[in-house]
């Protein structure tokens, strides 16, 4: 007994280690080949940044003043750092919505895959199962920053349709309803009978042997 519960333990914490390591494996593998724009934008901000640094460290060294044509190029600089924010910031929503979907996709795929030889092979399948439930989550993550409404319905409805679907094929329809059959339901009424029947007898010979003891009671007097 204390052997069967160990393996139990065993197996639950390599099947939850197993989710992890998909949804790991899944969003290094899709920020890798579909970084963020952050790194697009990252070194053009940080050129304009060391520019307008300069500038005030020049404004410093005058005691706050800068002549009109320094003045214009910080307000240019400042500028070009808002365009470049709202720009990358419009391209981290694209990214966002495209990143769920993605990641929602493989998602499916994993708990998909989960499936196949799910009897024979609880302990990836539910594994795998875990890893396509974490990684649907990171997914619908993803879409809630997007930003856009209609896309975070659609992409939230998919998500709920895949986890239903998926959901009752793995726990509902792959349960084969166990039918008694006819001979055992007669083997079972039998033995009830035999039983009833045999109390019957008790019931009767102890009735016999009250009996007795009282009929004996006045020929003794």
């Amino acid at each position: 007994m204390a052997q069967e519960r160990q393996r139990y333990a065993l197996q639950t914490i390599f099947s939850f280690f197993l989710g992890i390591m998909v949804t790991a494996f899944i969003g290094v593998g899709v920020n890798t080949f579909y970084p963020a724009p952050d790194q697009t934008y990252q070194e053009e901000l940080q050129n304009l940044n060391r520019k307008q640094e300069d500038i005030d460290a020049l404004r410093s060294g005058k005691e706050g003043t800068l002549t009109p044509a320094e003045q214009k190029q910080l307000q240019q600089i400042r500028d070009d750092i808002r365009k470049v924010e709202d720009k990358r910031n419009a391209q981290q929503k694209v990214w966002a919505r495209n990143t769920s979907i993605i990641v929602i996709l493989f998602a499916t795929i994993v708990m998909a895959l989960s499936l196949i030889r799910s009897e024979q092979l609880k302990v990836i399948s539910n594994g795998l199962l875990l890893g396509g439930v974490f990684t649907m989550v990171y997914g619908t993550g993803w879409v809630i920053f997007s930003g856009e409404s209609t896309s975070r319905f659609f992409v939230m409805v998919f998500a709920l349709a895949v986890t239903v679907g998926l959901g009752y094929v793995k726990f509902v329809r792959g349960r084969q309803p166990q039918v008694v059959p006819a001979g055992a339901a007669f083997a079972l009424d039998d033995a009830a009978m035999a039983g009833l029947a045999a109390r019957l007898d008790s019931l009767e010979a102890r009735a016999a042997a009250a009996a007795a003891a009282l009929g004996a009671g006045p020929d003794t007097e």
